[in-house]
C-alpha cells in the first residue's frame, strides 16, 4: 500500500498559526492561574503595582495554601521565621544545624521576591515567631526577566511591609545570595543585588543584612564547588554547616538564644 499524501501541505504560514495557537493556550492558562489568586492578593497586586507578576506567581498558590494551613498551631514566640526559597525549604537539619535556635520554615522552591511579595501576608497569617530571616536566590538566573537591583529592593520592602504590619518591631535579616557555580557567570549582577539590599537594610530600623560571598570564594575567586550538590546549584551539608555558623553569628548579636 501506497502512503498517503497530506491533503493540505504544511508550509510556514501553518508553522506560524500553529505558535500562535499555543501561545494563546498559555497566555489563557496564565490567566486563569491569576484569576486562581484570592480577591485580596488580587488587591494587594493592583495596590503595590504587582499585576505583571500574579499570573506567574499564582502558580505557587496552591504550596503557599498548603505552607500557611498549620499557622494557627505552628508557630510559637520562640520560633526564628524563614521566609524564601528552596535553599531553606531543602534545608532538612534545619533545627540541628540552627540550635539553640528553633527555626520555622515557610518557604518554596522557585521563589522570587515578587512572588514572596505576593504570597508574604498569607504566610504569616496568624503565624507566631520572634525573628525573620529571608533568602531569594532566583530573581537573577540570565534569563530576560531577570530584577534590576531597584526592583528587587522594592519587592523586598513589600515583603518586609507585611511584616510589619503584623509585627512593628520584629528584628528582620536578608541573608545575601550566594555564589553558586551554576550562576557564577551572572555574579556581578547579583553582587549589584546584594549592594542595593544591604543598603536599603542599613536605612531601616530592625533590619539586617548578613554578607556570605567571600565565605564561598575560594582563593582564585571562583565558587568553592565542595560546598554544593551535583546541581552546583542547592548546598550539601558542608555547605549548609557554613551557612549555619554565618547566620547565627549575626543572629545572637540581636536576638539571644
Amino acid at each position: 500500500m501506497k502512503p498517503s499524501k497530506r491533503l493540505f501541505p504544511i508550509t510556514h504560514v501553518h508553522a506560524l498559526v500553529f505558535v500562535a495557537l499555543l501561545n494563546m493556550g498559555a497566555m489563557g492558562q496564565e490567566k486563569k492561574a491569576a484569576e486562581d489568586l484570592s480577591e485580596s492578593q488580587k488587591a494587594f497586586c493592583s495596590k503595590n503595582s504587582l499585576l505583571e507578576y500574579a499570573q506567574k506567581a499564582a502558580k505557587w498558590k496552591a504550596e503557599v495554601d498548603r505552607l500557611s494551613e498549620n499557622n494557627a498551631t505552628e508557630g510559637s514566640d520562640s520560633d526564628i521565621l524563614c521566609l524564601g526559597s528552596s535553599s531553606f525549604r531543602l534545608w532538612k537539619s534545619i533545627n540541628q544545624d540552627m540550635a539553640p535556635y528553633k527555626m520555622l520554615r515557610r518557604a518554596y522552591g522557585g521563589a522570587k521576591y515578587c512572588d514572596l511579595a505576593i504570597f508574604t501576608p498569607k504566610l504569616i497569617d496568624g503565624l507566631k515567631y520572634r525573628a525573620v530571616l529571608i533568602f531569594v536566590g532566583n530573581d537573577i538566573t540570565g534569563s530576560d526577566i531577570d530584577k534590576t537591583p531597584g526592583e528587587i529592593v522594592r519587592l523586598a520592602n513589600l515583603v518586609i511591609a507585611s511584616i510589619r504590619s503584623q509585627k512593628p518591631t520584629v528584628p528582620v535579616f536578608l541573608i545575601a545570595i550566594t555564589p553558586t557555580p551554576s550562576r557564577f557567570k551572572f555574579w556581578p549582577k547579583i553582587q549589584e543585588a546584594n549592594q542595593a539590599l544591604e543598603a536599603f537594610a542599613t536605612g531601616q530600623p530592625n533590619t539586617f543584612f548578613i554578607k556570605t560571598g567571600t565565605s564561598y570564594l575560594a582563593a582564585n575567586g571562583e565558587p568553592r564547588s565542595e560546598l554544593f550538590l551535583k546541581d552546583k546549584l542547592h548546598q550539601n551539608q558542608q555547605g549548609y554547616d557554613l551557612w549555619s555558623s554565618i547566620i547565627k553569628r549575626s543572629l545572637s548579636s540581636v536576638v539571644s538564644e
